[in-house]
């Protein structure tokens, strides 16, 4: 699988815009093996509420499973901030 950051969000990955995780079953896997990688500073991003959402396959985690939303080694997974309104 592949992981692809957007917007504010590659600030906590030190500029990466790509991740090539290793054998993550769940978001909730995911985010920790993040964290693992980059920083609990970007685990507590990951995990906080309204400062970004996960896309599976183009697809919303609220329409997935959520958190426990379970991913594979062919699936692509897009980390996106949140927008503001303005």
């Amino acid at each position: 699988m592949k992981v692809i950051f957007y917007g504010n969000v590659i600030e906590y990955t030190n500029g990466d815009k790509l991740f090539l995780p290793g054998n993550c079953t769940t978001i909730r896997e995911l985010i920790n093996e993040l964290g693992d990688h980059y920083s609990n500073r970007f685990k507590e991003f990951l995990f906080g509420k309204e400062t970004c959402f996960f896309l599976v396959n183009g697809k919303g985690l609220m329409m997935t499973g959520g958190l426990d939303t379970k991913i594979q080694n062919e699936d692509k997974i897009e980390v996106l901030p949140f927008a503001e309104a303005g």
